[in-house]
């Protein structure tokens, strides 16, 4: 009878992350991808497109954004942003 009650509490159901934080935070990688691209050169016509696509999605928050990059890029991250700023001067 003991084995039986500790067995039952090994499988506890899990909670599952709600896929509107994983959608957010799958678009806010690939925007970030996006402006690690843009540091290195020029984008492509569909990258551009893309871009515009998540600047508008409610969804891609600047934090997320922000995470993604040190997720990406860990110390590069300062170098792109000196550089992103440094090209709207």
């Amino acid at each position: 009878m003991a084995l039986t009650t500790s067995w039952n509490c090994l499988y506890s159901p899990v909670a599952k992350p709600a896929e509107k934080q994983n959608r957010a935070w799958r678009k806010s990688r690939i925007a970030a991808r996006l402006l690690y691209r843009k540091a290195q050169g020029a984008l492509r016509p569909r990258d551009r497109i893309l871009a515009q696509k998540l600047s508008q999605d409610p969804d891609v928050e600047n934090r997320l954004i922000q995470q993604a990059l040190y997720y990406l890029g860990g110390a590069r991250k300062h170098e792109l942003d000196r550089k992103l700023v440094a090209g709207r001067n």
